[in-house]
């Protein structure tokens, strides 16, 4: 027994999640429950892959639906059953799970789950203390509820994408699906307080998440300041309307490859003045229109030009160390690389390596939290498609054998 499998006080043992979500959102908030001890059945189907399936990073020339590190980041820990939702059968698979759950997670468009017999009202009638989380792009309701996207369409939807990038330029993404992992964790405190709920009443509930309104989040107080005062808050670039010096300098190559950058933040006068002592500026020193917050902020770009011509004669590790020696707010704009191999992860042993059968080995993030009483073990390795199929159809759904191979004859385990 693997120690994934062994029995143990983690906090979500004895909990079971019938996962119908995909893609980022919902399978990210049922994997970190499933770390912490929640059996977590993921239903998927050949019929309709996960989009996640057909991404990368892949071994060179494996186009299998198993071979996506990408959809393996977001599913460790889980079992995988196939259940071919399309076909008239589906649904009765699917209820049957439902029947042996504690939760119900699903990221479709509103109305997909009505339509194939799985709404809310419908799973409760098969388990009446179930607790049911969509997760869609809009919420349940509302003008926009049918609306369709990604992350990246999502971005420009909440007013990310109109805050980011520069000033004299077009709008830019995060590079990423940036409001995905801001749901996600919206999404699992929803879930936890339903839980809560159940366990204090008995009772199940509805949980209608909006990615939409949970992306709002990270606006900050631009939103505010809209909806008061009317100001627009437009992209700065890497700049901050409060502090200056504030940006990223390009440094000498260091010959670890490629450009090295280096984000310098002074936010109050004390910096300032260390960091005109470290560059040998004494006329920046001695400038009254430099000794406050405003003269700076009315200076930026001469700064910004001294700064990078100061910083292009030093390496990344020369800036870092004497800026942080003297307190000056300073580090390497770091790249994946730099990310995976930071001590302060090492240290805190924040990648986990699984090996898949497909993949092979490699590391992936483990929670970014730590429970001093109940630490999860390292999880299972994420399922190849229906691995896990003949168990949840014959042990948990009930299916006899010769019922399980008809329904495989049939198309619905597919």
């Amino acid at each position: 027994m693997s120690s994934s499998e062994s029995p143990g006080a983690r906090i979500f043992d004895g909990i079971r999640i019938a996962d119908f979500a995909w893609v980022g959102v919902g399978p990210n908030a049922t994997m970190q429950m499933a770390f912490h001890g929640a059996e977590v059945i993921r239903v998927e189907s050949s019929h309709r892959p996960d989009t996640f399936r057909s991404g990368g990073p892949r071994p060179a020339g494996d186009g299998s639906l198993d071979a996506s590190a990408y959809f393996a980041k977001f599913n460790r820990g889980k079992r995988s059953v196939a259940i071919n939702l399309a076909h008239p059968r589906g649904g009765e698979v699917a209820k049957r799970l439902i029947a042996t759950a504690d939760i119900v997670t699903e990221s479709f468009a509103p109305g997909f789950m009505e339509r194939i017999g799985l709404s809310y009202e419908e799973v409760r009638k098969i388990k009446p203390d179930v607790i049911m989380c969509s997760m869609s792009m809009e919420g349940q309701t509302g003008p926009h509820a049918k609306f369709r996207g990604f992350g990246l369409t999502l971005q420009a939807t909440a007013g990310v994408t109109g805050v980011t990038g520069w000033p004299d330029r077009p709008p830019v993404g995060t590079g990423v699906a940036y409001t995905d992992w801001v749901a996600t964790h919206v999404g699992i405190i929803g879930i936890l307080s339903a839980l809560d709920h159940r366990r204090r009443t008995g009772e199940g509930q509805y949980i209608d998440l909006s990615q939409f309104e949970a992306s709002t989040l990270v606006l900050d107080a631009g939103v505010i300041d809209a909806a008061n005062t009317g100001r627009v808050a437009g992209p700065l670039g890497n700049r901050d309307f409060r502090y200056a010096p504030h940006g990223v300098y390009p440094c000498a190559d260091d010959h670890t490859g490629g450009d090295r950058w280096v984000a310098i933040a002074v936010t109050n006068d004390d910096q300032w003045r260390c960091l005109a002592l470290i560059m040998d500026r004494q006329d920046w020193l001695e400038s009254d229109d430099l000794c406050d917050a405003a003269g700076r902020l009315a200076a930026q770009d001469a700064l910004d030009e001294g700064i990078t011509s100061w910083t292009s004669q030093q390496t990344v590790d020369e800036v870092e160390q004497m800026l942080q020696a003297v307190g000056v707010p300073a580090h390497r704009a770091s790249n994946v690389r730099d990310a995976h191999e930071d001590p302060q992860l090492a240290h805190r042993n924040h990648w986990w390596t699984s090996d898949h059968p497909v993949i092979g080995e490699m590391s992936y993030e483990s929670p970014p939290w730590r429970l001093s009483d109940t630490p999860p073990p390292m999880p299972r390795r994420s399922p190849l498609l229906g691995e896990d199929s003949e168990y949840v159809y014959r042990e948990l759904c009930g299916y006899s054998q010769e019922e399980f191979q008809q329904l495989i004859v049939d198309g619905v385990v597919e």
